[in-house]
């Protein structure tokens, strides 16, 4: 997830259109807008991902976790935070990529939504992934030990 989301974060740069300059004691650079259909579309792109991910990949190896105790779903959500910080690298070298280290995108609460929000999304999506549907798997499963061996 962290390599879609930094090619979901360069796919929001496209087509961005010029604004203005601006100009302080330190930087100087120019200001780019967001266009917003490739942003939503690099949104799209990114949370399509994780859930296409969840059901095809992450969803049979939860109810294995689920049977295992606690210790596993502690490193799981280890694994889960230090991807979800390592997300925030290729986010942010993909936009120092194509805007350079003085220029900007606006608006600022799309930039911050993109280079902040998508890895705690992540971490969240995760955590529930973990805590809430497997528990409730497990429940419904949980007389049936063949079923979940069927799945697994």
């Amino acid at each position: 997830s962290t390599i879609v989301a930094g090619l979901a974060a360069l796919l929001q740069t496209v087509g961005r259109s010029y604004e203005g300059n601006y100009s302080s004691f330190i930087w100087s650079g120019s200001e780019y807008r967001y266009n917003p259909f490739f942003y939503m579309l690099g949104l799209a792109l990114f949370v399509g991902f994780m859930i296409v991910g969840y059901i095809f990949f992450l969803k049979k190896r939860m109810l294995y976790l689920n049977q295992k105790g606690i210790i596993p779903k502690i490193v799981f959500l280890g694994v889960a935070v230090i991807f979800s910080l390592l997300m925030i690298a290729p986010i942010v070298f993909g936009l120092f990529l194509v805007t350079g280290l003085t220029d900007n995108m606006r608006p600022d609460w799309m930039l911050y939504m993109t280079g902040f929000g998508w890895p705690v999304f992540c971490l969240v999506f995760m955590i529930i992934a973990e805590v809430l549907v497997v528990r409730k798997k497990g429940v419904d499963l949980g007389n049936d030990i063949e079923g979940i061996h069927n799945v697994v």
